[in-house]
C-alpha cells in the first residue's frame, strides 16, 4: 500500500516537471533587453552628452562639462539601478514584472507613433537617428507585449520559482543579453540627445 502510494507521487511529482520543462515562456531575453537597454540609455547620456552637447537643462547653471556630466550620472544612477533591478525580476521569473511589462511595452507602443512626427522632421536635416527610437517603441515594444501576454509565458512566470528561472536563463544567456542592451541603450542614447540638441 505504502509502495504504491510512493510511486503515485513519484509519477506526480515526475508529471509536474515535466509539465513545467515543456512550458515555454517567449518574449523575456527581448524584455530584459529593453530594460536594461533603458537603463544603459539612462547611464550613457550624461557621458554622451560631452560629445554631443550639453542638455539645456545644465546650461542655465554655467557649470563645467566635467561638473555637469558628474552631477548628471548621479542624479540618473538610482533610476537606471531600478531599471536593471526590474530587468533582472523579469529574468528571475517574478510575476508581478511581467504585469508591468506589458503595460509598459503597450504604452510605449502608441508613444511610438508620436515619435514619427520627429523621424520626419529630423529627415529633413538630415538626422535620421530618430528612426532608432521609433523601431524600438514601434516594433520591439508591440512584440514584447504579444509575447509576454502569450498563456504559456503566463503559465510559466506564474508557476516558475526564482532558482528556476535564473537556471533557465543563466550561463551566457545574460551576457548576451547584456550585450544587445549595451548596444540598443547607446544607440538610443544618441537618438534622444540628438533630437534634443539639434
Amino acid at each position: 500500500m505504502k509502495e504504491s502510494q510512493q510511486s503515485v507521487n513519484i509519477s506526480t511529482e515526475e508529471s509536474g516537471a515535466s509539465e513545467k520543462e515543456d512550458v515555454q515562456p517567449q518574449g523575456i531575453g527581448m524584455a530584459v533587453a529593453f530594460d536594461w537597454g533603458l537603463a544603459v540609455q539612462i547611464l550613457a547620456t550624461p557621458f554622451l552628452s560631452l560629445l554631443l552637447g550639453e542638455a539645456d537643462l545644465f546650461k542655465s547653471f554655467k557649470l563645467s562639462p566635467a561638473v555637469t556630466t558628474i552631477v548628471s550620472f548621479l542624479i540618473s544612477l538610482p533610476f537606471a539601478t531600478l531599471v536593471a533591478i526590474f530587468g533582472e525580476g523579469v529574468r528571475r521569473g517574478w510575476n508581478w514584472t511581467r504585469r508591468i511589462q506589458v503595460v509598459f511595452n503597450a504604452l510605449a507602443f502608441f508613444a511610438g507613433f508620436f515619435t514619427l512626427y520627429n523621424v520626419w522632421q529630423g529627415s529633413k536635416q538630415g538626422n535620421y537617428w530618430p528612426v532608432v527610437t521609433s523601431i524600438i517603441l514601434l516594433i520591439f515594444s508591440p512584440l514584447i507585449t504579444w509575447r509576454l501576454s502569450k498563456p504559456a509565458t503566463k503559465k510559466w512566470f506564474a508557476t516558475v520559482s526564482s532558482s528556476e528561472a535564473r537556471k533557465r536563463h543563466g550561463g551566457a544567456w545574460p551576457w548576451l543579453i547584456l550585450l544587445w542592451s549595451l548596444a540598443g541603450g547607446v544607440l538610443q542614447a544618441i537618438a534622444a540627445l540628438t533630437s534634443v540638441t539639434r
